[in-house]
This record gives C-alpha cells, structure tokens and sequence, in this order.
C-alpha cells in the first residue's frame, strides 16, 4: 500500500484483517456479515427501484458517491467475509472469472474475455 491507496484486492483484504484484528475481532464464519452485504445492496436498490432506465442514469450520474460508499462498503464487508471463511478474494475471482463468461458464450463472441486488461 503506497501513499494509503490500496491497489489490489489482496492489499484490501490484509487492511481489513488487520483491522479486524485491531478490534479485536474474530474471524469465524458468521451469518451477520452475510446479512450485512444483504443490506447494503438493499439500500442501493431502493435509490434506483421504481425509475425508468433514463431516470437511474440520471440519479446515479447526480449522486454517484452515494454508489461510491455502497460499493466500498460491500467491498470491505466481503473481504472481512473471505476473511472469515478463509478465502484469497483474487483466488476466489480467478477461480470464476473464465467459468461465468462460458455460460454466456452461446449469446455471440462479445462475452469470450480473451483480452489482457
């Protein structure tokens, strides 16, 4: 981590442990971090429910740091949840970033992943 900036999901997940540790915190599966990410998609959800595709990106373009804290938190909450069941969050991602997009390659070559990014 330079300058506070973390730059690869490994680097957040040893942040959170670390500061899960500090609080002394334990580290053991536990449904309440399922039902926290739960939660926090919900109160994302209600933001955009009920508007017209033209109207959610007009909300989201007008209130992006409400999705900026959503997604930063359910970020954090998901590392400290790989952290309890004791899953590497790149390894978990690897483990699904070819298998998704073959269950969409009946639907055109757009949805092979064959570039580097």
């Amino acid at each position: 981590m330079k300058d506070g900036y973390i730059k690869t999901m490994k680097e957040a997940q040893k942040l959170v442990k670390y500061f899960a540790e500090r609080n002394k915190w334990k580290d053991v599966p536990n449904i309440d971090k399922l039902d926290h990410l739960h939660e926090e998609l919900v109160e994302m959800s209600k933001h955009l429910r009920y508007k017209s595709e033209k109207e959610r990106i007009k909300f989201v373009k007008e209130n992006k740091e409400i999705f900026v804290d959503g997604i930063g938190d359910l970020f954090f909450g998901l590392c400290r949840l790989a952290n309890q069941l004791n899953v590497d969050v790149e390894e978990a991602f690897n483990y699904v970033k070819d298998s998704i997009p073959k269950k969409y390659n009946h639907k055109g070559p757009e949805n092979k992943l064959t570039k580097k990014y």
